[in-house]
């Protein structure tokens, strides 16, 4: 659940304060894009990507349905997860078919872990969670997410619902 004081940060008792209030809520919501169907997010054949599995996905963006096509690959992960720690990275498309992929900030545990402002033109695809207890860190794009040393311990979650984690943030 967002911290409910995010969005009172100035508040005053100004209709000046309601009426960023609601600007910054309706610019949220005009810009919400949504996968229709699962995109059944599954590791690649030799593990260093993650590709779209399954059958042909359907999104929502910026007022047009789009598709994705079955085992598209998802683009390269960027950065690098600490052992020990928690991170997400997101996948996400814009209405011309151009993926995103972002990696969120790390936490010690999966409840402190902060999810990357998606552009607002994307929908969110889904997003992966790493855990590396094994050996070492896990780096995106050079560690391989089924890798037995780093133990990267990679949970898929495909996002077919109503997934805006900018909204967590107002």
């Amino acid at each position: 659940m967002a911290n409910p004081n995010n969005i009172l940060k100035s508040f005053t008792t100004s209709d000046q304060n309601l009426i960023n209030i609601l600007t910054e809520l309706q610019n949220a919501i005009d810009s919400y894009n949504t996968l229709l169907s699962t995109a059944g997010l599954a590791i690649k054949a030799g593990g260093g990507k993650v590709a779209k599995a399954g059958t042909l996905a359907k999104a929502f963006i910026d007022g047009k349905l789009v598709s994705i096509a079955a085992n598209t690959d998802m683009p390269a992960l960027a950065g690098t997860v600490a052992n020990g720690k928690f991170n997400v990275f997101v996948f996400s498309m814009d209405s011309a078919g151009a993926f995103t992929a972002q990696m969120g900030t790390a936490g010690d545990t999966l409840g402190e872990v902060v999810f990357p402002t998606v552009p607002d033109d994307n929908a969110v695809i889904g997003f992966i969670i790493v855990n590396p207890t094994g050996t070492g860190d896990f780096v995106g794009g050079t560690s391989a997410l089924d890798d037995a040393t780093i133990v990267p311990n990679v949970v898929y979650v495909d996002t077919p619902y109503p997934f805006n984690p900018n909204l967590a943030v107002l």
